[in-house]
């Protein structure tokens, strides 16, 4: 009886390793994968030195033309967003009619919403944080992006 329970404990970790080994080979696909390089100090130190920033002037008409410049990286135009937020308010509502200076901050929108190279994210922040910190203006900042949206629309098709 002991010889019988051997030989089936043996048969079962026999079985038991071929189909481990074609368990690894069906999910490995028989390739090998090569080890990965250690990575020295120097190169972490290189990876994490990111290009210096680019510099934008506070002026609303020349952030509005770097909106509108196709030239700047998606990263640039979001840097260029958050700085419009720090340095130009839209303030409350105060009738129905735009002043001028409302008006060319709103430009900034669709400046920024027609540039090729923003991102959806890049135009959604803008979008999202222009409404938390002037909720009166929600529609104007939704139609100004739209009007920027159509234009950048209108560039991809020419």
């Amino acid at each position: 009886m002991s010889k019988l329970v051997m030989v089936g404990l043996f048969s079962v970790l026999a079985l038991f390793l071929v189909l481990s080994f074609i368990t690894y080979f069906a999910l490995s696909d028989g390739k090998k994968r090569p080890k990965k390089a250690k990575k020295s100090k120097k190169s972490k130190k290189k990876k994490e030195q990111a290009p210096p920033a680019k510099k934008f002037k506070s002026e609303l008409n020349q952030m509005i033309e770097e909106a509108a410049n196709r030239n700047n990286s998606d990263s640039e135009l979001k840097q260029l967003a958050k700085l419009f937020l720090q340095k130009h308010k839209l303030g409350s509502k105060t009738s129905k009619t735009l002043d001028d200076e409302t008006k060319n901050k709103l430009e900034f929108i669709s400046a920024l919403a027609s540039n090729t190279r923003a991102s959806a994210g890049t135009i959604s922040f803008l979008n999202q944080e222009l409404k938390r910190s002037s909720n009166s203006y929600r529609k104007e900042i939704d139609a100004y992006e739209q009007m920027g949206l159509a234009k950048r629309k209108i560039k991809e098709n020419a």
